[in-house]
């Protein structure tokens, strides 16, 4: 299925919630950040852009800047940044994500360590390769001390660190 095809049912979704909760319900504010993610997979990245900061800021203002949705908003900000080719604003937004979802969940959490894993690869694909290496080391550590050498994130963070080093 083409990707513009899904954006038509996500902002039907859209519709729908608001309708039928307000504009400042927990279910507008996440299928607002399903349509930006549709917008943005299709290529329609100024579209994408507009709806993904308007639901980050409306995410923040009603469920706050901790809130799992608000946080989720945020980390599909950055890669449409990244994407768009703002790298700085993209880069600034990863890293306040890693630190606002490590002050929510905690450092150990994997959803933290997944996101140390992301920051990562952003700064090697940005040529810090020394900050990119220092990153990952630290977060193998912890990713294989609390989640064991199996588990797909520290198998990810694994094969980016192996990659950065063999650059």
């Amino acid at each position: 299925m083409p990707e513009d095809d899904s954006i038509p049912a996500r902002q039907a979704a859209v519709d729908l919630v608001t309708r039928r909760f307000g504009t400042d319900h927990r279910d507008t504010l996440k299928a607002r950040n399903l349509l930006g993610f549709a917008l943005h997979r299709a290529g329609r990245l100024e579209e994408a852009e507009r709806e993904l900061r308007a639901a980050n800021d409306d995410c923040t203002r009603v469920l706050g800047p901790a809130d799992a949705e608000t946080l989720f908003g945020q980390s599909l900000l950055a890669y449409l940044l990244l994407d768009s080719g703002d790298v700085r604003e993209a880069t600034q937004r990863q890293r306040a994500l890693v630190e606002a979802t490590a002050t929510v969940l905690g450092e150990r959490d994997p959803v933290t360590l997944g996101r140390r894993v992301n920051h990562g690869v952003l700064l090697y694909h940005l040529g810090q390769l020394d900050v990119a290496e220092r990153e990952q080391r630290t977060t193998l550590e912890l990713c294989d001390e609390v989640l064991g050498a199996r588990h797909p994130i520290t198998s990810s963070c694994r094969r980016s660190l192996q990659t950065i080093q063999g650059h």
